[in-house]
């Protein structure tokens, strides 16, 4: 009877070999997909009850307040804004002023130098060159003396002069009105610069601030050993004391308060005087005033 089966089987596998066809296969299971992982909620921080909540939450889920989104407005708006300012300055030239302040195109405000003398930011960069090269700093004050059609006379303060009143106005610059470039520097009677060639430094004929700190202890240790009561003295703030320079001698003038034994308070100048930065010699006057 086996037999009879296998002849019966073989002629249908013959058949299905025939025509390309291959037996068909168990199909296998399916394999079981694993669950996607949720993504962390967002969080944010709720402006009214500082509770943490949801990011997307239009209504706060504690305290009912409603949550403030972005208004894209808030962004076109101040984009098309930019972007016409930007058409009228490059295409047109602004032939009418702009409704609106654009952050770029403006030009800045001008400088005390470059508005007193009319210079434009090339022009005003070629003086401070040349300021540079004579010891003049960063210029605080410009002021416009005199001009003669050809050129025009400056009286500057720089970061330093404009500091002390025996200093100030000191710098007299003089300007080709038609080139914009210098033709000379002074500092009072002392020349600086001629001749497109630096003479001397500007800080040459007075004493900066540093120099100035340095006499001012000196000069207070020379007077406070004149004194019967040093410790009573009483000196002004700096702006009350006069230096002057001439080559390698400075002389430091002011006043001092002293407390008398009566118990009244007397008025003194004094003028030290150093030479080559040593101390020489003072003078410390007689009372001046008296008050009980």
């Amino acid at each position: 009877m086996s037999e009879k089966n296998d002849e019966e089987k073989m002629p249908m596998e013959e058949e299905t070999a025939k025509k390309g066809k291959k037996p068909k296969e168990e199909k296998k299971p399916k394999k079981e997909k694993k669950p996607k992982k949720e993504k962390p909620v967002k969080m944010k921080v709720c402006p009214s009850c500082k509770a943490e909540i949801p990011k997307k939450a239009k209504l706060c889920p504690h305290c009912a307040a409603k949550q403030k989104g972005l208004n894209p407005l808030a962004l076109i708006v101040p984009l098309l804004l930019i972007l016409a300012g930007a058409v009228s300055v490059f295409v047109f030239h602004f032939p009418v002023d702009p409704p609106f302040e654009l952050p770029f195109g403006k030009e800045p405000d001008k400088t005390p130098l470059a508005a007193a003398m009319d210079l434009s930011s090339k022009e005003e960069a070629a003086v401070i060159a040349v300021f540079d090269q004579c010891g003049v700093l960063q210029i605080t004050d410009a002021k416009k003396r005199s001009s003669n059609g050809t050129s025009s006379v400056y009286v500057l303060n720089d970061a330093e002069t404009s500091l002390y009143s025996d200093t100030q106005d000191a710098i007299i610059v003089q300007i080709n009105d038609k080139t914009k470039t210098v033709d000379s520097i002074d500092y009072r009677n002392h020349a600086v610069y001629r001749g497109g060639q630096v003479v001397a430094q500007a800080t040459d004929f007075y004493l900066d601030s540093a120099e100035r700190d340095d006499y001012l202890a000196l000069a207070l240790t020379a007077v406070q050993g004149e004194l019967e009561f040093p410790e009573l003295a009483s000196f002004h703030a700096k702006s009350g004391w006069d230096y002057t320079m001439e080559d390698n001698r400075v002389t430091v003038r002011s006043t001092v308060s002293i407390k008398t034994s009566g118990g009244g308070t007397e008025t003194r100048s004094f003028q030290v005087n150093f030479e080559d930065g040593k101390f020489v010699s003072i003078d410390l006057s007689a009372p001046t005033t008296t008050a009980s």
